[in-house]
C-alpha cells in the first residue's frame, strides 16, 4: 500500500534531492551500484507499507479500513469484547487509512481473532481486498446479518 510518492532529483554523486536543502545519500537507500544517471535526472521514489504486516499486530494495529462508520463500529464491537482499542489514521495521497490499534499489547490477538482470523469472529475482510471505493461487503454482511 503506498504512502508516499514523491519525485526527487538524482545527482551522479549519489546525492538525491528530497526537497530543497534535504537529501539523502543513495548508499542509505541501495546496496547497489551507484547508477549512471546524468545530474538532474528526476527520480520516483515511493514509500509503502506491506497490508499483511499493517494487519499483523505486531505493532498493536488490528485492523484498517477506509470507512469511518466500520472503524467506529469494530472499534464499539471490540469494546463489547472487553477490549480497549484507540482510532489513529495514516494520510495516504487521495484517502486516509483509519487504524484500530488495541490498548493492551496483551488484548491483540484476542481482537484479531475477533475480527478477522477466527471462524467465530467476524471473519472480516481487509478493504483492499475489494475495489477502491467499494464497500466492504464482509462487514456489510456482518452488519446486516
Amino acid at each position: 500500500m503506498k504512502l508516499i510518492q514523491k519525485t526527487v532529483i538524482f545527482n551522479p554523486d549519489g546525492e538525491i534531492f528530497l526537497h530543497r536543502g534535504i537529501s539523502v545519500s543513495w548508499k542509505f537507500l541501495s546496496t547497489k551500484n551507484l547508477p549512471e544517471l546524468p545530474a538532474g535526472t528526476p527520480l520516483d521514489i515511493e514509500v509503502s507499507i506491506d497490508e499483511q504486516t499493517l494487519l499483523s499486530g505486531e505493532y498493536g494495529i488490528v485492523w484498517a479500513t477506509w470507512d469511518q462508520r466500520q472503524a467506529e463500529v469494530i472499534f464499539n464491537a471490540l469494546l463489547a469484547q472487553n477490549i480497549a482499542s484507540s482510532i489513529g489514521n495514516i494520510e495516504l495521497d487521495d484517502s486516509t487509512l483509519l487504524l484500530t490499534k488495541v490498548n493492551n499489547k496483551e488484548d491483540t490477538g484476542e481482537a484479531i481473532d475477533f475480527i478477522w482470523r477466527k471462524k467465530g469472529g467476524l471473519r472480516l475482510k481487509p478493504d483492499w481486498s475489494y475495489p477502491f471505493g467499494e464497500s466492504n461487503r464482509s462487514f456489510e454482511k456482518w452488519l446486516n446479518g
